[in-house]
């Protein structure tokens, strides 16, 4: 791990849109669709989660770091998780994911998921260490609406 990076964590909001989508695009490897990963389909995922999504924020006001999590009231679920590449290494990913943990647990649901692709070794890697265990149970499906 390298130096730290002097930062606030805060909860995200929807005027974070442009900088959060803009570190996106600089995270290779993220997937983002447009139908869900829209300015208004993330407003209306902040308006329902309004406590469990939460950026990273330099101290030049620069957003370092995103991580969008929801729930249903019985089920949790991260969504997109990401550090600008010019300040990975030094923990901010485990910070967010920390602050998710913390906010899901507050509200009394019993568990997180989250999704990785199956190709993504470092990003599988990152969610073992953060004690996520891969779940041979089940079978994830979808249908396109």
């Amino acid at each position: 791990m390298t130096e730290p990076t002097a930062m606030t964590i805060r909860h995200m909001i929807i005027e974070d849109y442009p900088l959060v989508y803009g570190l996106w695009t600089r995270c290779s490897g993220f997937t983002m669709k447009d139908i869900n990963d829209c300015k208004n389909a993330i407003k209306a995922f902040l308006e329902r989660n309004p406590d469990t999504c939460f950026a990273a924020e330099d101290d030049d006001g620069r957003i370092i770091g995103a991580i969008l999590a929801g729930h249903d009231g019985r089920r949790s679920r991260i969504y997109h998780t990401a550090v600008d590449p010019d300040v990975r290494g030094r923990g901010i990913s485990s910070i967010l994911v920390g602050r998710v943990v913390e906010a899901l647990r507050a509200i009394g649901l019993p568990r997180v998921a989250v999704g990785v692709p199956a190709d993504n070794d470092a990003g599988n890697d990152f969610w073992e260490r953060q004690g996520f265990a891969v779940r041979d149970d089940l079978v994830y499906r979808e249908l396109p609406l």
